[in-house]
């Protein structure tokens, strides 16, 4: 599958011209030609597939073959993560994340935040890109970079989960059985979520857990406690 995406892309559209670039892409790189079949998608469950009527490097057009609308996810997963100090870092880790299927994602402004400021258009191009690469047709939501503490207010509490390292009560990830169908988990930054935001999470009813006894980078831990949860949620689906 050859899958392309645009926003506007709708039931009703019959013909679809595809820019410049994505034009040049389908003429001298993927080599198309009339006849041969691409997919477009929104992003919000949109498949519309189509065939090359005309293809060139300045202008490719497609006419409506078929169109399909994907049910929502059945599962949501939303991860807060204070962005890392190296920008290569997060934006591997927004293209795994889209990859995986995550619903939505926060930058998380914190104490111990080595990167405050984020380029949200950046990591928007990132998500558009792995969704294309692993042809989906549900885009993650990138947030903007929201405060420790205002997140803390207005999050879902009996949904959501803290990890950290600290030493004190706390549940392991892959023990909990989930019962709703959206998550969210919240990732610090290296040196951690400090003392002081692990208690106000917890004072506000969000759950402390645990995802390893070993110390992992934030990227690596943000992918790796979506996956838990992933897993943890499709499993119960077959109790």
């Amino acid at each position: 599958m050859t899958l392309f995406f645009d926003p506007l892309i709708k039931e009703s559209t019959k013909e679809f011209i595809f820019s410049r670039e994505e034009s040049k892409h389908l003429a001298k790189v993927i080599r198309k030609v009339p006849g041969d079949i691409i997919y477009v998608t929104n992003g919000k469950g949109i498949e519309w597939k189509g065939v090359l009527s005309f293809v060139s490097p300045q202008k490719t057009i497609a006419s409506l073959k078929a169109f399909k609308k994907h049910p929502p996810k059945k599962y949501q997963i939303h991860l807060a993560i204070a962005p890392t100090k190296n920008n290569n870092r997060m934006e591997w880790l927004i293209e795994k994340l889209t990859e995986l299927g995550v619903s939505s994602i926060t930058p998380l402004l914190c104490d111990h935040s080595e990167r405050k400021i984020i380029k949200k258009e950046r990591l928007e191009k990132i998500t558009i890109s792995g969704l294309k690469q692993s042809q989906q047709f549900y885009l993650p939501k990138v947030n903007e970079m929201v405060s420790f503490k205002d997140f803390v207010i207005a999050s879902k509490k009996q949904e959501t989960y803290i990890a950290h390292c600290e030493e004190s009560p706390k549940e392991n990830l892959d023990a909990i059985s989930f019962k709703g169908t959206s998550q969210t988990v919240m990732i610090g930054p290296e040196g951690d979520f400090s003392h002081r935001e692990i208690k106000e999470a917890v004072m506000a009813g969000i759950k402390a857990v645990s995802i390893g006894k070993q110390r992992f980078r934030s990227e690596t831990a943000g992918l790796f406690a979506c996956h838990t949860i992933f897993l943890k949620q499709h499993e119960s689906t077959k109790l």
